[in-house]
């Protein structure tokens, strides 16, 4: 039962930490497309159009999908944890 509970509370804290860093890492992006475009303006889109076209960039990026790692690299470090204390 203790092992349910870890895996649950588990993903729910990792998918609250996930959720926090792709909202930060999307406003990051944003406001790096609206500095740069304040900066040089692009001839014939505005900055609404320009920012939304970049942040579409960035989702289709493999940036975003690295992000799933919140996920991956604690279960693999735990499952190894586990398994070296069981072996010995």
């Amino acid at each position: 039962m203790q092992f349910i509970k870890l895996i649950v509370f588990g993903f729910v804290a990792l998918s609250v930490i996930y959720v926090c860093l792709s909202l930060y890492s999307k406003s990051v992006r944003r406001e790096r497309l609206e500095n740069r475009y304040d900066e040089s303006p692009v001839e014939g889109m505005d900055r609404d159009d320009y920012v939304e076209k970049g942040i579409a960039e960035y989702n289709a990026s493999l940036r975003p999908k690295l992000l799933l790692l919140v996920y991956v690299v604690p279960v693999a470090v735990i499952s190894t944890i586990i398994y070296i204390v069981n072996t010995n």
